[in-house]
């Protein structure tokens, strides 16, 4: 089928069902192998793909943001997920790549996070723009929304962290964030880490590092966030 001059993939030629971001990647490496495709090729939207491999849409996007970080597969807006030039070779060796990485365990994860996160908050406060300020408010509000309202609050207590992140204007930093929030979650949901009695504090928390970000003060920030962490440090260490 072609759309725009581009070859677009059906998911007529995808039956498996798939539980996670890596079979989504196993997924598409056989959808590029088997139609041959070529930089500019487009995919089928993440609707579709949520559709036929019968997983949510977060976990087809964790996949596809997966080969974007690597450079595999590059998102415009209106135009849907393309693949790159990177060249057939070189895209089945980093494929190759990305599906022998380890699942990492959690302390690592925290202390990946926190790498980022300190420095990132610090950048915030001295880079934010006007937009990225917005967006990083918008995200606090939906969380307390989800505390006030008695909701399952974790995918938007992550959407305000990667806001946070986005907000230093580093976009490897915010890269290399989405990369890890997928297992991030994972663990949390694993462990049931967070009560709401500790939701209810973090609000808290994270009103202070969105008034830390919005003051231009980047170490009142870094302050609030290690604030934040302190329950998480010591968990990581039990």
């Amino acid at each position: 089928m072609i759309e725009h001059g581009l070859k677009l993939v059906t998911t007529d030629d995808t039956e498996n069902i798939v539980t996670h971001e890596n079979d989504v990647v196993s997924e598409i490496r056989a959808l590029i192998k088997k139609h041959n495709l070529e930089a500019g090729d487009k995919l089928p939207s993440e609707r579709k793909l949520s559709e036929k491999l019968g997983v949510s849409r977060n976990q087809i996007r964790a996949g596809i943001q997966k080969l974007e970080f690597y450079g595999i597969i590059e998102t415009l807006p209106q135009s849907g997920s393309i693949i790159t030039g990177i060249g057939v070779p070189s895209m089945n060796t980093m494929m190759n790549d990305i599906l022998d990485l380890d699942t990492p365990d959690f302390n690592s994860l925290v202390e990946t996070r926190v790498i980022i996160e300190s420095h990132a908050v610090q950048m915030a406060a001295t880079r934010c723009t006007k937009e990225s300020l917005k967006q990083l408010e918008k995200a606090h509000q939906n969380f307390v929304d989800c505390i006030t309202n008695g909701l399952p609050s974790l995918i938007e207590d992550m959407k305000f962290h990667l806001a946070i992140v986005k907000a230093s204007e580093n976009s490897v930093l915010y890269g290399l964030m989405k990369i890890i929030v997928p297992d991030i979650i994972g663990h949390f949901n694993k462990e049931d880490i967070c009560d709401r009695t500790q939701a209810i504090k973090l609000v808290g928390e994270h009103t202070d590092i969105v008034e830390a970000i919005k003051s231009k003060k980047s170490d009142d920030a870094l302050e609030a966030l290690n604030t934040h962490f302190a329950a998480l440090r010591k968990y990581t260490i039990k």
